[in-house]
């Protein structure tokens, strides 16, 4: 039976499905929404692990001067490449506390709680910059710590000659202070998140 003609003879049910269809449109919308949401995360993801890859060599190259870390991978140099997967392992593990963050208030946002989600957006921001400044600010004095406490090691020539060993152990010593660090600055994260949401509520923006 043709569509129209069975709602023109039950008009109470083509009331009812006029009702419906503000809602329906808005279901589209909201998955919609939430389709770009994932799609801008994706492109955020995407640019911040070039940028982490691209720091982490770029601190392997500060820290051991004079040494070309593409050249060293060239000839097959296992004790830098340890070392400079290290340095982007623990460099992006520490920055995902913030894109975790901002994850959830873009979820929060697309379930439409704007105080929460936009609270957890800017946390997340926050966060992720704080994360940024203290990965590389931490894996350099982890390095130079190290180097204080092993002064009969000169770990620069260790590194041009290939020592295997030093690289698993530097790169495990990266890592493993790359967890606690992370755990830190996703407490603070999560703090101002739950603060700005708090300041939000109080104050009734979105109510």
């Amino acid at each position: 039976m043709n569509t129209h003609l069975f709602l023109n003879l039950f008009p109470v049910l083509a009331q009812s499905n006029d009702a419906a269809a503000p809602a329906a449109g808005q279901s589209v919308l909201g998955a919609a929404f939430g389709l770009l949401m994932g799609i801008v995360q994706l492109i955020v993801g995407l640019s911040i692990a070039a940028f982490a890859i691209n720091k982490g060599f770029q601190i392997v190259s500060g820290l051991l001067s004079g040494i070309e870390i593409w050249a060293e991978v060239r000839k097959r140099n296992a004790a830098v490449a340890l070392l400079a997967a290290g340095v982007v392992i623990s460099y992006t593990n520490v920055i995902a506390g913030g894109i975790a963050a901002m994850t959830t208030g873009l979820q929060n946002l697309v379930n439409g709680e704007l105080s929460s989600g936009i609270g957890a957006v800017v946390g997340g921001a926050l966060n992720l910059v704080i994360a940024i400044m203290v990965a590389s600010f931490a894996i350099t004095v982890t390095f130079k710590v190290m180097d204080k406490l092993t002064q009969n090691i000169n770990e620069k020539d260790e590194f041009k000659n290939g020592n295997i060993a030093i690289g698993i152990v530097y790169a495990g010593i990266l890592i493993g202070v790359s967890g606690l660090i992370s755990a830190g600055v996703s407490g603070i994260g999560a703090s101002v998140t739950a603060f700005l949401s708090a300041l939000l509520d109080y104050f009734d923006v979105f109510k």
